[in-house]
């Protein structure tokens, strides 16, 4: 784990055609980690940005929170790979002798080293040889200085170890964090050059100008203002132009712009190329100042919206988590945000279960548990941290939905999907799904059970939602639910419901009929408040994985509109009775098949057949 941030300087830049490259871009204070043991350690970052290629390793320099007297053989690395020999380092590019002067170890390799396009580990190596407890920061017992961070973890800190980390370690993924080694690089770089990143794929719709997005790294000491550039699609070429209003400072920062590029009239995929022309109105020298990718021309480009779902209950301590993270994510992400939460776990009748825990969508072992897009498990607490990811996918399809009333006296609304995908597709294997889901559910007699009582903090994101469960006793009445599952009998969609030939571009609509009378919790009861908000989730699901590949969710529809039962001035339910299939009166009905009678109080009889 991270312990206590120590305070360590940054290194600037040298002169004009020096660059100092980090993954600790904001320079902040450095954490430690390692493993208490005396050992020798390996500390490893690839450097492999394509704008770097050509320029040379000069030298290091890296926060070392290790005393005096307490490590031997400081050294720094580069190699073109990570690889053992007798279970050592065995660095192939180089490698030299390091010093440590107030907690900063900094090395310059006498041969400075070029990088090429397959990218540079670079690298330092030391022995612990004293623990020494006496530290206020609990070093040199946790000597690799590193920052936490979203950003390039899998090429931000790796780690090898005499005894702890026997083979190389890829510490940054599953830590989130990465090292704070700063590495020098001498260039050939003009006052005004800047190189571009492109991405391997990228998007635009048919017959639009479209904004793509694109890397630009100033390696000039000037900031940037204003560029031109030229680019071509295939036999498409042109010209433009971009102002910045934020200018980007020189000497390796980097920003992500949007360049227009287009129209093309034909969808495809095409060869693209990019090259930044002029800088502030000055020729462009930068080696890299042309990147190539593909382009894919599609007839739209689809919002990807990732699947939340949640599996929660009443009786479930824990599951206060979870509430707070759907709130949470509902109310910053808004329309993008989709969540289904499936209710168990209370043990009673009258309450939210619409789905069994058997039939549930994915295999629940223990509650509070969610998952996105169905592709695993992920803590609660966790869903907005991981949202993002799936969100940044590109997505096969488009996904829209709406929900409506069809006849207000029998209670029939209709949800209508409209799916339109980018590419054809021959022999596809795509269903649809839908749910009908209810907001602003509540009940008074219902209590949602509470361990986080008396806490000092809750868990996950940092939500004012928390103090009603903290400030609260061991259960909480008065919550009002939302997203919660009102009607899904299929989990895993609907076969047959998407063809197996697919033409880009072709909207394909679907009508899925719903009873309100259908809206019943497993006990076959109505459970929805007359408050109650309905919509509609539409989910487009790989029929060979069952994954979600992208879904939506319809405007709000008034549930008390549709069901004149529930309405002021509507007729009262008088009786409800249940018969077996076979017509036999059933007083305390278990599991099973029944027919469900329900009489008014202005003689209105209304006969369903439900599943308990």
């Amino acid at each position: 784990m991270l312990v206590t941030s120590l305070l360590f300087g940054a290194v600037a830049s040298v002169s004009a055609t020096d660059i100092d490259f980090t993954y600790n871009v904001n320079h902040d204070p450095a954490k430690v980690y390692g493993f208490d043991k005396k050992e020798t350690y390996d500390v490893a970052i690839k450097i492999d940005d394509p704008a770097y290629i050509g320029a040379k390793v000069t030298g290091i320099t890296v926060a070392f929170p290790v005393s005096d007297g307490n490590f031997t053989d400081a050294t720094a690395w580069l190699a073109s790979e990570l690889k053992l020999e007798s279970r050592k380092n065995a660095p192939d590019l180089g490698s030299v002798s390091a010093s440590v002067d107030d907690e900063l170890l900094t090395a310059t390799f006498t041969t400075p080293v070029e990088i090429p396009a397959a990218g540079i580990w670079v690298g330092y190596s030391f022995n612990i040889t004293g623990l020494d407890k006496t530290y206020e920061y609990d070093w040199p017992d946790n000597p690799v200085a590193c920052v936490e961070s979203e950003n390039n973890l899998e090429k931000g800190l790796w780690i090898h170890t005499s005894r702890s980390r026997l083979k190389w370690t890829d510490v940054g993924t599953s830590l989130g964090a990465v090292s704070t080694m700063i590495v020098h690089l001498a260039t050939d770089f003009g006052p005004h050059d800047v190189a571009i990143g492109v991405p391997a794929e990228s998007y635009m719709v048919k017959g639009e100008t479209y904004n793509v997005p694109f890397t630009l790294i100033n390696h000039g000491t000037e900031p940037l203002e204003d560029l031109t550039f030229s680019y071509s699609i295939g036999g498409f070429k042109s010209t433009g132009s971009l102002h910045l209003d934020t200018p980007l400072k020189g000497l390796g920062n980097s920003t992500t712009v949007n360049l227009p590029l287009g129209p093309v009239d034909e969808c495809g995929e095409y060869a693209l190329s990019v090259t930044l022309e002029t800088s502030n109105g000055e020729a462009n020298g930068d080696p890299m100042r042309t990147g190539t990718g593909n382009m894919n021309v599609w007839p739209l480009i689809p919002v990807t919206r990732p699947l939340v779902e949640e599996y929660t209950g009443l009786n479930c301590g824990y599951c206060p988590v979870g509430y707070v993270a759907m709130e949470y994510m509902s109310e910053n992400l808004g329309d993008m945000f989709v969540g289904l939460a499936f209710h168990c776990q209370s043990y009673e009748s009258g309450k939210m279960e619409t789905v069994s825990e058997y039939d549930f969508p994915s295999y629940v072992t223990g509650y509070p548990a969610s998952g996105i897009n169905r592709a695993g498990y992920i803590y609660p607490g966790d869903l907005p941290f991981r949202w993002d990811s799936f969100a940044a996918q590109i997505v096969p399809a488009s996904v829209d939905v709406d929900l409506r009333w069809d006849d207000t006296v029998s209670g029939r609304m209709i949800a209508t999907s409209k799916v339109a995908f980018v590419k054809d597709v021959e022999n596809a294997d795509y269903r649809l799904g839908f749910a009908i889901v209810a907001d602003n559910v509540f009940n008074a007699s219902w209590g949602q059970k509470n361990y986080y009582a008396g806490e000092a903090e809750g868990v996950g994101v940092d939500s004012p939602l928390w103090d009603v469960f903290l400030d609260g006793g061991s259960t909480v009445k008065g919550l009002t639910f939302n997203d919660v599952v009102a009607y899904m009998p299929e989990v895993d969609g609907i076969a047959n419901s998407v063809p197996t030939t697919i033409k880009a571009g072709e909207v394909m609509t679907y009508e899925y009929p719903v009873n309100a009378a259908d809206m019943v919790n497993l006990r076959g009861q109505q459970f929805l408040n007359p408050e109650a908000k309905l919509k509609a989730v539409a989910i487009l699901f790989d029929g060979k994985t069952g994954l979600s590949v992208n879904c939506n969710k319809s405007a709000h529809i008034d549930y008390a509109a549709g069901v004149s039962d529930l309405t002021d001035d509507a007729p009262g339910i008088v009786s409800t009775v249940y018969h077996n299939l076979q017509g036999v009166r059933v007083d305390n009905p278990v599991s099973g098949l029944y027919l469900k009678t329900v009489t008014l109080s202005d003689g209105t009889v209304r006969t369903s057949k439900v599943l308990l």
